[in-house]
């Protein structure tokens, strides 16, 4: 019993400091402003490019002169590529990512809340491993000295940034939700999920 206040001790202290607790909500609001504001400009940017990409090349049919976007599809690609990492990052805050909870909804507060804090482990473990994995793929490119196919002197790594720090993200948006259910008492699990869940997918920011 010692051993677990002394292991638990450090864990109190951070939840009840209330300047510690401050960092962490405004480092919160920053990687969702982050995460939100990626996704949007990348999805806008990739469209954009594809639509004027398509005018060009049927305006090309008529006017030779006129040619497409070299640099069009490859840029519009990354666009869309860092436009769902970041938005799949954002997800993980707002709870809008598929899940049945019709089944362990039957079950007991305590298992309950055993059952949710066992799928954000599961998930914290894949995506830790996701960012392991595509920091390797990063550097592996940055180790070969790939460049982009049609911006010739940026590296393709730079393009690839987007899988580890998207992959952080969500990797600490899953630690964050076991520390949320880890403190909140196993009778509010299941209303306070739900009430995320309604809430995050109703409100929109």
């Amino acid at each position: 019993m010692g051993l677990f206040k002394l292991i638990t001790k450090p864990f109190l202290w951070a939840h009840h400091n209330q300047s510690l607790n401050r960092f962490f909500r405004i480092l919160d609001c920053v990687i969702a402003a982050i995460n939100k504001n990626v996704a949007v400009i990348g999805i806008v940017l990739g469209v954009v490019i594809t639509a004027a990409n398509v005018i060009l090349r049927y305006i090309s049919s008529f006017i030779p002169e006129v040619s497409s976007l070299t640099w069009g599809e490859e840029m519009a690609r990354y666009c869309f590529l860092w436009s769902a990492f970041f938005g799949a990052a954002y997800g993980f805050r707002k709870g809008v990512h598929i899940s049945v909870m019709t089944f362990i909804e039957r079950f007991s507060p305590r298992v309950f809340k055993v059952c949710v804090i066992s799928s954000h482990i599961i998930s914290a473990t894949f995506l830790g491993f996701m960012l392991y994995s595509s920091i390797n793929v990063v550097f592996l490119n940055y180790e070969l000295g790939y460049m982009s196919e049609a911006f010739h002197k940026v590296p393709l790594f730079v393009f690839l940034l987007c899988l580890p720090i998207s992959f952080l993200g969500a990797t600490y948006r899953s630690v964050e939700k076991i520390y949320e259910v880890a403190w909140t008492p196993a009778s509010e699990v299941i209303k306070n999920t739900q009430a995320e869940i309604i809430h995050d997918n109703v409100k929109k920011d």
